[in-house]
């Protein structure tokens, strides 16, 4: 028999939450990638003949700062690698799927393989560092 100290989840609760835990993390960042993001298809032109897009500045920004959210939630609950894992990966494969689907140049590969590293540092370092602040004890 396992003795629990105060603040402490038995290790089997503990399991559950964690899977609970990243299954929450992984569809909130799907649905996060789809709010600001996924809707956007229309590719701007300005009167140069330069063409950019899809996404405006804002719909990235809004993007990061609620990965951010997410990185947090992950940490304070005690899961920051397993939150890091579900929101990084969700949040590269549903941009790597939109980018395949839109993209003729094949260049979607090279940002996929950018983003997927930068989105592991990025969320890992945010939800390391919230563990560190007051995890799921305090």
């Amino acid at each position: 028999m396992k003795i629990v100290t105060k603040g402490e989840a038995p290790r089997t609760r503990r399991g559950a939450t964690g899977v609970r835990t990243g299954v929450i993390l992984a569809v909130a960042s799907a649905v996060n990638y789809l709010a600001w993001l996924g809707w956007d298809r229309q590719r701007d032109v300005a009167p140069d003949g330069s063409v950019s897009g899809p996404y405006q500045a804002w719909q990235v920004a809004g993007l990061v700062i609620v990965l951010g959210i997410l990185a947090v939630v992950a940490g304070r609950r005690g899961h920051p690698v397993l939150g890091t894992a579900a929101v990084a990966v969700v949040t590269w494969l549903a941009w790597s799927v939109d980018a395949a689907l839109s993209d003729d140049s094949g260049l979607w590969v090279v940002g996929s393989l950018l983003l997927l590293p930068a989105l592991l540092l990025g969320v890992g370092l945010v939800a390391f560092l919230a563990s560190r602040r007051g995890g799921a004890a305090g």
